[in-house]
């Protein structure tokens, strides 16, 4: 169904699963952090990605025994049509639901940071017809064009971030262990829904010429998604301590705009917008092509272009349901991140019938 869309290499999917992942940091999860864990926050971060690592693997074992296919196809080989089609059904839900709320955080965020006089219909619907063109061109152009954005993506949120170390206060980080190691085990373990858009890999299987570089894609991704939400979140407790820290609503266009070194070097903002447009650029037209061409895996439709129109709609929608922000941060955090938990272990389920039913093999896993 989905060989048209070509192949994407070791390298292009952790560009896609990493970018992904980080663009979230441009919006409120680094105050989720900090709310959970304290001036551990940052600790939080190490603890979650300890946890979504380990989550994953099942996910790995699973692509290591069918190699060359993605979601929808492994869940009807090991399940049958109808458990397997319904696990690819509710994949392709949540991923529904995390691209409609992105893309209602994202526009909120433009309008009360940057455009206030702008209809928040207006960039919702705009931002979707480049979406919905993204996902008709196929999975290798948004993966080369990903590749070409992610240095600038990358390099200008850490370099960003750097220049506000002149600011930062290391004595902020204590107590070491915030609000306590249960409140750090139990909260990073919550958090680990924060990598649960890493499932896109598996939905784009197919595209991968092996096992071998799924797994890496998706394990270096989240190590250094995880990595960088550590950091991101030190910088924020060191430079406005734990309690300023967690009222931050947009932590990173804050932070670019306390930048100052000398009369050349302040007023960054303007570039955290450029990259806060092509980081949500990516992030959404990446989990709408997840969510689209799995369902049309799951309703075995030869072709999943026709879907677009037809999604497109639902998401702008589903977008525009929320009263305000502060319902989308609480859905966000109160449902959508922890339900990622269950959409990552998902495919353990798949992977525990495929051992029972001795399904697949270990054909060109290496």
């Amino acid at each position: 169904m989905n060989r048209e869309e070509g192949h994407i290499s070791l390298r292009q999917g952790f560009v896609l699963a990493y970018t992904v992942m980080v663009a979230k940091l441009f919006l409120q999860y680094p105050e989720f952090l900090v709310d959970v864990g304290g001036p551990a926050g940052w600790l939080v971060a190490l603890v979650m990605t300890g946890f979504a690592l380990l989550l994953f693997l099942p996910v790995v074992a699973l692509v290591r025994r069918f190699p060359g296919d993605g979601l929808a196809a492994i869940g009807e080989r090991v399940a049958g049509p109808v458990l397997g089609t319904l696990i690819t059904l509710v994949i392709s839900a949540w991923l529904f639901v995390d691209t409609a709320f992105t893309v209602r955080g994202f526009s909120e965020t433009f309008l009360i940071a940057i455009v206030p006089a702008t209809p928040p219909t207006v960039l919702m619907i705009v931002g979707m017809l480049g979406v919905a063109y993204a996902s008709y061109q196929g999975l290798e152009a948004m993966a080369r064009t990903a590749q070409v954005l992610f240095p600038l993506i990358l390099v200008g949120t850490l370099v960003g971030v750097i220049m506000d170390l002149p600011r930062a206060d290391p004595s902020r980080l204590f107590p070491i262990l915030g609000h306590g190691l249960p409140s750090l085990v139990g909260g990073g373990f919550i958090m680990s829904g924060m990598a649960g858009e890493v499932i896109i890999l598996l939905a784009f299987g197919y595209a991968f010429r092996d096992a071998k570089a799924f797994r890496s894609s998706a394990l270096l991704s989240i190590l250094l998604f995880g990595l960088t939400a550590s950091f991101i979140v030190a910088v924020l407790i060191m430079t406005f301590g734990a309690p300023d820290a967690a009222q931050q609503p947009f932590p990173m266009y804050r932070l670019a705009r306390m930048i100052y070194l000398g009369r050349f070097v302040q007023r960054m903002e303007s570039i955290i917008v450029m990259l806060w447009f092509f980081a949500a650029a990516v992030r959404v037209s990446v989990t709408f092509h997840a969510c689209v061409v799995s369902l049309a895996g799951a309703l075995r439709l030869p072709y999943y272009r026709p879907l677009i129109p037809v999604i497109v709609v639902l998401v702008i929608s589903l977008a525009m349901a929320p009263e305000d922000l502060i319902a989308v941060l609480r859905t966000d955090r109160d449902w959508i991140r922890p339900l990622g938990i269950g959409i990552i272990l998902l495919p353990a389920l798949l992977l525990v019938i495929a051992m029972v039913r001795k399904k697949g093999g270990q054909t060109h896993a290496a």
